[in-house]
């Protein structure tokens, strides 16, 4: 990886990371919030050495597939948690 595409990548991850969990934020139960911090600082942590170009822009697009993931579970969860007819039929 050059200098002049680790900043790119660097920024990138920082701002999928930074995203991910501001959206563990929208779950409707702390238990879920805490497994998408603990899920996310896991992952990143695990891929943050990383240097093949491929892995980092595979590890890249899966973060971004799991916030879009996150976010709408965020809101599909929320939706059911505020229905007060689903927690009667449970």
């Amino acid at each position: 990886m050059t200098p002049s595409t680790a900043l790119p990548t660097r920024s990138k991850a920082i701002m999928l990371y930074r995203s991910l969990l501001r959206a563990a934020k929208k779950m409707p139960t702390p238990n879920r919030q805490k497994f998408v911090i603990r899920k996310t600082r896991d992952e990143f942590r695990e891929n943050k050495t990383l240097t093949d170009p491929e892995e980092i822009d595979f590890a890249l697009r899966l973060a971004d597939t799991n916030l879009d993931t996150v976010l709408i579970q965020a809101e599909h969860l929320t939706k059911l948690h505020n229905d007060p007819t689903y927690h009667n039929e449970v």
